[in-house]
Formats: structure tokens, C-alpha cells, sequence
């Protein structure tokens, strides 16, 4: 469902700080859309790292690399309060995983309802509010 592309300077990660990386993002993201961690969500949210091979530039004298997150939810989830919250949350993880103060630049780029497709299906917000129903159910049976 949400789905997030990271994109940092060359050598700006270790292969074990982009693991750590792509997890929190991806649980901000969940949390910041207030869908449940379960299995079968981490599994619909997908995170890409990819490195910038000539490196990121910007036209400030001085600037640091800078870092580039675009998350993809469906159109209904975020509001704009849940996007500054996201936004804060994916500049402080992005910089603890760079060990930078880098430009953290978060675009979020809402796709309307029938415009997102999985393996041929349209995703639907009344499919995913089903989904969500039956992991709440799940939770409270398990307590």
C-alpha cells in the first residue's frame, strides 16, 4: 500500500544502517496513516534505498547532500497535521541514519482512489478498512 523511495548521496549508509532506516520509516509511515503493524501490512509497505551515483547537489555554497524521501500512501489516510508529524519524524530518522544534519526533503505524493493498481487489482479504501477491521478484531480476541 504506502509505498516510500529514499534516496541518499552516494556511500551515505551502511547496508545495516538503510535496514534500520528503511524499518522505522516504514513504521512512521503506518503510524502516520493509523493502520496497524501487523504482518500483513509491513508486507504491503514498501521502502526503497537507492544511492544517488553522482550524489545529490544543491545550488547553496556549502550545503550538505541532501536526502530525498517521496512516500506514496492512498489519498484519504494523512492529514496535514499527520504529514508535519511524518515529515518531523522522517528528517530526524533519516539524519540519525546518515549521522548528517543533510537536507531532508519529504514529498508526499497522495494517489487518488482507482488510480493504484496491485498485481492488476485496484487498491481500494474500503478494502484496506476491511483489513484493517479484521487485524483490530484479531488484536482483541488475542487479549
Amino acid at each position: 500500500m504506502p509505498l516510500v523511495e529514499i534516496t541518499v548521496p552516494e556511500g551515505a549508509l551502511s547496508e545495516a544502517a538503510a535496514q534500520v532506516l528503511q524499518q522505522r520509516v516504514a513504521d512512521s509511515v503506518l503510524t502516520a496513516m493509523g493502520l496497524p503493524h501487523t504482518d500483513f501490512f509491513a508486507s504491503a509497505t514498501w521502502v526503497y534505498v537507492r544511492e544517488a551515483a553522482k550524489g545529490l547537489a544543491t545550488t547553496g555554497a556549502g550545503t550538505p547532500p541532501g536526502v530525498l524521501v517521496v512516500v506514496t500512501p492512498l489519498e484519504g489516510f494523512l492529514t496535514p497535521e499527520r504529514n508535519e508529524t511524518l515529515s518531523v519524524e522522517i528528517t530526524r530518522q533519516a539524519r540519525e541514519a546518515t549521522g548528517s544534519d543533510a537536507v531532508v526533503w519529504v514529498v508526499v505524493n497522495e494517489i487518488p482512489e482507482g488510480n493504484w493498481a496491485v498485481n492488476g487489482a485496484l487498491t481500494r479504501r474500503a478494502k484496506i478498512d476491511e483489513f484493517v477491521a479484521e487485524a483490530e478484531a484479531e488484536a482483541a480476541r488475542a487479549h
